[in-house]
């Protein structure tokens, strides 16, 4: 299993692997600040749970 990982890793470019793990690390990024928004809102704008989880959707 290690040996096929292998060679499927090197048959693509460096760069494509480059964009892969950028935008894996963008995407963990934007999910973990969700719940900071959530926070931000409701504290320093004064609105519910409800309406901030529906501005957030």
């Amino acid at each position: 299993m290690l040996n096929r990982l292998q060679k499927i890793y090197h048959e693509f470019p460096r760069l494509f692997w480059v964009v892969v793990g950028v935008s894996f690390i963008d995407r963990i990024g934007g999910t973990l600040l969700f719940p900071f928004f959530a926070l931000y809102i409701t504290q320093k704008i004064n609105v519910g749970m409800t309406q901030a989880g529906i501005l957030l959707r």
